[in-house]
């Protein structure tokens, strides 16, 4: 069961043949990966709606025509069954590598997991909330590998030489998820391995955009040039990138500046005295996208956010 209904953050609601999970506290939304969900067009991952229920987030996923894999496991053959779990295997991957998104937030039990019985294509369900579904990274592969074994060895018809290389693949920690993936076809049906994707052609004029967080009321000039795709600000020099060292009241770890492609994301990190954009505050561990020209104060000192 989801980890986050067992706690009653969640609820599942079921609508036909779609379902939906109503958020119990609507500040576990995250906006920016929401968005970034609209904006992938993946079809690696089911199409999630926000709607409202009962003055309550409801995130409303949309099934069409796939078959959650639970329904599928007492008549698929060991052939498609090692389809499947290649095609799963992909799309998680997909995921692993976004930038945006996280694998702690994809729901893996196979009720969950929906496949398109004719190509065997896997669709995941992605939460887009701030408590994920797993603790770390560690947990969410450890569960799918421990669930993957455990099924390989309910299920009779799967004592193939190909199931067992696969459960014996997945019992082994040396192995990445990268290496059990391209191993899967060894032997018998040919794939192609997994490669990381590559980035997504940019125009030159944002290759050369240069973004900087100026400090406007500063007793001495300061600036940060934002040259990594997450950039923390704060205090303690031995922990973020940009140091705040003339204002006390900025906390040693106070927010982060996230790179998107050519968008940015500020991050408040439980700062004791705030953050804020242009004099709205932000919510604690919830990103939001900024723009050229935004006012970003930090306690009670303002920065201007500039991209040139």
């Amino acid at each position: 069961m989801n980890s986050l209904i067992q706690k009653g953050l969640l609820e599942e609601l079921s609508c036909g043949s779609n379902f939906s999970y109503i958020l119990n506290d609507s500040g576990m939304f995250m906006t920016t990966e929401y968005k970034v969900l609209q904006s992938q067009g993946s079809n690696s991952l089911l199409r999630c709606m926000k709607m409202k229920y009962n003055g309550k987030i409801q995130l409303f996923y949309i099934v069409n025509s796939n078959k959650p894999l639970l329904s599928m496991m007492s008549n698929i053959s060991p052939e498609n069954f090692i389809t499947v779990v290649s095609n799963l295997f992909s799309s998680i991957l997909a995921v692993k590598n976004n930038g945006f998104l996280s694998c702690e937030n994809i729901d893996i039990s196979f009720e969950h997991i929906f496949v398109d019985p004719n190509t065997y294509k896997v669709n995941l369900v992605y939460v887009p909330v701030e408590k994920g579904l797993f603790d770390d990274y560690a947990s969410f592969e450890s569960e799918l590998r421990t669930t993957l074994i455990k099924t390989i060895s309910a299920f009779p018809s799967f004592s193939t030489p190909e199931l067992f290389k696969l459960q014996s693949d997945l019992s082994d920690g040396r192995k990445t998820l990268e290496d059990v993936y391209n191993d899967i076809g060894k032997g018998g049906n040919t794939r192609t391995p997994y490669k990381r994707p590559a980035a997504s052609p940019i125009k030159k004029s944002i290759l050369d955009q240069t973004a900087r967080l100026v400090a406007m009321n500063a007793p001495t000039h300061t600036e940060f040039v934002i040259d990594k795709d997450s950039f923390l600000i704060g205090r303690n020099s031995g922990s973020v990138d940009g140091v705040v060292t003339f204002n006390g009241m900025v906390s040693k770890v106070h927010c982060r500046i996230d790179k998107y492609r050519s968008k940015y994301a500020l991050t408040d990190l439980k700062s004791a005295n705030g953050t804020y954009i242009n004099k709205s505050k932000l919510e604690p561990n919830k990103p939001y996208y900024i723009k050229n020209g935004d006012i970003i104060r930090l306690a009670n000192s303002d920065f201007q956010f500039v991209i040139d």
